[in-house]
């Protein structure tokens, strides 16, 4: 109960803590940056040694939790959206995927809690990162420009390889076709240039952002043009829209996610004080504490759950970026 009582005020999960002043600047290093520091160096000192080598050894240990980890994510998350194009955002995703469980998992940790009980003076220092809209922003912000550029990438490489508007659908009849990449190198005609390829790609990237809904067929009227530029036009603005809520949905459910438990919990541990009387304090608290820890463990909960549900949406939104029908 003393643990969970040093915790008095819920909006600290919330609101930053100014540790020193970067000089010369004006701004300040927060208590929110200094748990994404600290979740960034424990990656570093974590991974790099773990796989610096390859093992035919059975893993064991952290090596066998961290593999089992990178491996689902991988093949049960990344793969099945991304396909053949999964390896090339790995590197990406998995450091986004245990960075944000890193700064989770590290808010449910009451390392100041236990200070305070120690020496009586209130700490704010250990707080959970991504529960800051600067964080949360970046994040989201970092995988705004990872998915729009794949898309413009991918167009590129299409255009340079001669395969753009050719898809393995469209292949003849009893012809097999393996794969995206087989179809490509079996239908690479003649590609423009890097040069021209980069130029062109942002104008396409943008014609094909929204849909074509009465793009003529050959052989049709090509009045039909009018129309389709006309709603192409409203379904582009609908579009440009929808792509600018995306990272700011993702951006908002982490941060409200990993904050909604701290402040509920503050909120229960504010009513024991608020209490007059030992015996009515004791009849609350013991609930109250109970409470609290059944929270403390599904807080724990939603930090794997978030991290998964912000990685999974943001390779659904690549995966449809680099998609050739998109």
């Amino acid at each position: 109960m003393l643990w969970l009582l040093a915790d008095k005020d819920p909006m600290t999960e919330v609101l930053p803590e100014a540790l020193f002043r970067l000089w010369p600047t004006h701004l300040y290093f927060t208590n929110h940056m200094l748990m994404a520091l600290v979740a960034a160096i424990l990656m570093l000192l974590i991974f790099p040694p773990l796989f610096r080598k390859a093992s035919s050894d059975a893993p064991s240990g952290l090596r066998n939790f961290f593999e089992s980890l990178l491996e689902f994510t991988r093949d049960q998350v990344f793969r099945p959206a991304l396909g053949e194009n999964t390896d090339r955002f790995l590197p990406f995703l998995w450091t986004l995927t245990f960075f944000i469980l890193f700064c989770n998992v590290m808010g449910q940790i009451p390392l100041d809690n236990a200070i305070t009980l120690v020496d009586h003076k209130e700490h704010h220092f250990n707080v959970t990162a991504t529960g800051a809209l600067q964080t949360t922003g970046a994040l989201a912000l970092c995988a705004f420009v990872v998915i729009h550029v794949a898309g413009l990438r991918q167009l590129a490489r299409h255009l340079m390889q001669g395969t753009y508007g050719k898809h393995p659908e469209d292949h003849p009849p009893g012809e097999l076709v393996t794969s995206d990449s087989h179809f490509r190198h079996e239908h690479a005609g003649h590609g423009m240039s890097p040069v021209k390829a980069w130029a062109l790609a942002p104008l396409l990237y943008l014609w094909n952002f929204a849909p074509h809904p009465f793009r003529p067929e050959p052989g049709q009227t090509k009045l039909l043009w009018v129309a389709d530029i006309f709603m192409w036009g409203f379904l582009l603005v609908l579009e440009l829209i929808g792509a600018l809520i995306k990272p700011f949905a993702l951006m908002i459910r982490l941060f409200a996610n990993m904050i909604a438990g701290h402040i509920v919990l503050g909120a229960l541990i504010f009513l024991i004080p608020l209490t007059s009387g030992l015996l009515i304090q004791l009849g609350l608290g013991m609930p109250i504490t109970i409470m609290s820890l059944l929270i403390r463990f599904l807080e724990l909960f939603v930090a794997f759950l978030q991290t998964y549900i912000f990685v999974f949406l943001t390779t659904m939104f690549i995966a449809m970026a680099v998609a050739p029908e998109h």
